[in-house]
């Protein structure tokens, strides 16, 4: 489908990185946001990290709590070294960056604007989810896709859920992958259904622009009018 400023609808792609630190906190280290009035522009979200606490006010790292940010990440991603290296790299430009574009109110800011009816898309979105409340964001509406296999056999549909209210509004089969766990990641999914060959980068920028190819082939299934009757 091809998005126009006709759409009544506005659906705002947006992926995070990040890790925790004291069990509970997370901190935001970057991110990614696009929406599909604009579809081939995707915004970078960084600037100095962001500490989530569980019951506190949302607020920029100090700097004595980089160590432990460094820490638990070598800790988190003993065994995957190349997401180990990119949080680390990012946290280590987080000093350096002049942008400072990872605040909550950019974030809503760019997501109210145009006057369209606003839904968030995100990849597998309970971490996301729990990240937007933290950072305040809370009255949009939030589609999250995720890949399983449903009997077992290999067979992998994806499935698009309001999060809100729990309910799976679309489902479709995309064929068979060989894997023995029940969930397909973002590039694996990504793989089945587009033949074409994005550069790969462990970027915030190229998950959300897997998604968007994601997105885009469930309209085609489902259909835009068909899609937004949940969010009138």
């Amino acid at each position: 489908m091809e998005w126009n400023n006709n759409s009544t609808h506005k659906f705002v792609i947006v992926d995070f990185e990040f890790s925790t630190i004291n069990k509970s906190s997370i901190v935001l280290l970057s991110g990614a946001i696009s929406n599909t009035l604009d579809r081939f522009k995707i915004r970078k979200l960084e600037g100095r990290p962001l500490l989530l606490p569980l019951d506190e006010e949302v607020r920029p790292m100090r700097d004595q709590e980089f160590c432990l940010a460094i820490r638990e990440i070598n800790r988190i991603f003993k065994c995957k070294t190349e997401f180990r290296d990119v949080c680390l790299d990012q946290l280590n430009k987080c000093l350096k960056t002049k942008i400072n574009n990872l605040t909550p109110i950019f974030i809503e800011n760019y997501i109210l604007k145009s006057d369209k009816i606003n839904v968030l898309v995100v990849w597998n979105g309970d971490s996301n989810e729990i990240i937007l409340c933290r950072l305040g964001i809370q009255r949009f509406p939030i589609l999250s896709i995720t890949c399983y296999d449903k009997l077992f056999n290999q067979t992998y549909s994806i499935q698009l859920k309001n999060l809100q209210t729990k309910e799976i509004i679309f489902e479709v089969e995309i064929g068979t992958f060989n894997k023995t766990r029940r969930m397909l990641n973002l590039k694996e999914t990504h793989d089945i259904i587009c033949s074409k060959n994005h550069k790969m980068t462990y970027d915030p920028r190229t998950n959300v622009k897997f998604i968007k190819c994601i997105f885009d082939y469930i309209i085609k299934k489902q259909r835009y009018e068909n899609l937004i009757k949940h969010f009138i």
